[in-house]
């Protein structure tokens, strides 16, 4: 992969940015260029509801976004023509490189950042692009501006469509540097009964990840430990158990206890 040339050319390609049509043409020239026998089997077995992709590594895709991000930073009263010309695009990789891009972008300009995710939500259908987009796109605002994060979390966990409540869930990695314990308690309740796969692996895998924090671990401990003397059902008795992972075996011996089975 030769860097300075992918930057070259995205960089070509953003002159042209006030043409969709255009940019976007080249964009998936660009992609087209960077095919690979591997990373095309990866998608396929990983992500098997990706549609339509390229087969594009994810390295050549963060060099892309990179690019973009920088541009959009500079012209921001660009940034959601330009964002959506991209996501319309429509490919696994088109998707990625807008998720990525947004990562400075978003605790700088937080509004167009989450009026344009929040436009774009509907299209999700895979866990990849969806994980990504709440970790580029709105877990920076959430570290950043988590007041106007955390009711957009509430509303998106409540959503009928599987991937949006996924989406929200993601969005909470953020609790790891935030103080609002009780609220984020309170947006993973909604969701710790749910009967979707893809979401209840998004609940554990954020109370594991939130686990590494020691300082929140306690915290996770108590909760889990509440909701398994609650006599709960099969979803939430997964949850509990694959949530427990990263707790001090002490404290899973201690949840099992009260879990049973």
């Amino acid at each position: 992969m030769d860097k300075q040339l992918i930057r070259e050319r995205i960089d070509e390609l953003l002159e042209k940015a006030e043409n969709s049509k255009e940019f976007v043409k080249g964009l998936e020239e660009l992609l087209e260029s960077h095919v690979d026998p591997e990373a095309t089997e990866n998608y396929r077995r990983i992500i098997p509801k990706t549609g339509k992709f390229h087969g594009v590594p994810i390295p050549v895709l963060r060099v892309i976004a990179a690019e973009v991000g920088k541009f959009i930073r500079k012209k921001p009263i660009m940034a959601s023509a330009l964002l959506r010309a991209i996501w319309s695009e429509g490919s696994f990789e088109a998707r990625q490189i807008v998720g990525k891009s947004l990562e400075k972008f978003g605790p700088e300009n937080p509004r167009t950042c989450l009026d344009f995710v929040s436009s774009v939500l509907p299209d999700l259908d895979n866990w990849a692009v969806c994980d990504n987009l709440a970790m580029f796109g709105v877990e920076p605002i959430m570290c950043s501006n988590p007041e106007l994060v955390l009711p957009l979390s509430e509303k998106w966990v409540e959503s009928e469509n599987k991937w949006i409540r996924r989406f929200g869930v993601v969005t909470l990695r953020g609790f790891r540097r935030i103080p609002y314990q009780k609220k984020f308690f309170e947006i993973l309740n909604i969701v710790m009964e749910d009967e979707e796969s893809d979401v209840r692996k998004a609940v554990s895998w954020i109370l594991r990840f939130v686990c590494r924090d020691q300082g929140k671990s306690g915290a996770i401990f108590e909760y889990l430990f509440k909701w398994a003397k609650s006599k709960p059902n099969k979803a939430t008795r997964w949850i509990i158990k694959d949530g427990m992972k990263k707790l001090p075996r002490e404290k899973q011996n201690e949840i099992l206890s009260v879990l049973g089975g």
